[in-house]
C-alpha cells in the first residue's frame, strides 16, 4: 500500500484510495464497478498462475469465497477459518464458501 500510494503521489487529484492511471483520467476517483473488475480479474490470475480452471461466475464477492477456500486447502483449522470470516458456525462456509482450489 505504501508503494503504491507513493507511485501516485505525484499525479493524485482525488482522496480516493483508488485512481486511474489512463492518461484521459490520470489521477481521479475510479468507479465501484472498475474495481470490482480488477479485483474479478486478480482471482482468474491466481488460479490460472496455478494452472487452475477459473470458475465460472467469479464475482468481486468470490475473494472471501477464495481466501476461505485457500485457507482449508493449506490446512487452516476450521475453527481459525470461522473466526476470521466472523462466522459463528463452520455451517455458511461449507455450504456456500467452500470451493476447489
Amino acid at each position: 500500500l505504501k508503494a503504491y500510494l507513493h507511485r501516485i503521489t505525484s499525479f493524485r487529484r482525488s482522496e480516493a484510495l483508488f485512481v486511474s492511471f489512463q492518461p484521459s483520467m490520470q489521477g481521479h476517483k475510479v468507479s465501484s464497478a472498475t474495481i470490482g473488475r480488477w479485483i474479478k480479474a486478480t482471482i482468474a490470475k491466481a488460479y490460472e498462475a496455478q494452472s487452475l480452471p477459473v470458475p465460472k461466475g467469479i464475482t468481486a464477492h468470490s475473494t472471501q469465497s477464495a481466501a476461505s477456500s485457500a485457507a482449508w486447502a493449506t490446512q487452516a483449522s476450521i475453527i481459525d477459518i470461522c473466526r476470521a470470516a466472523a462466522w459463528a458456525s463452520p455451517s455458511p462456509f461449507i455450504r456456500h464458501y467452500k470451493v476447489d482450489v
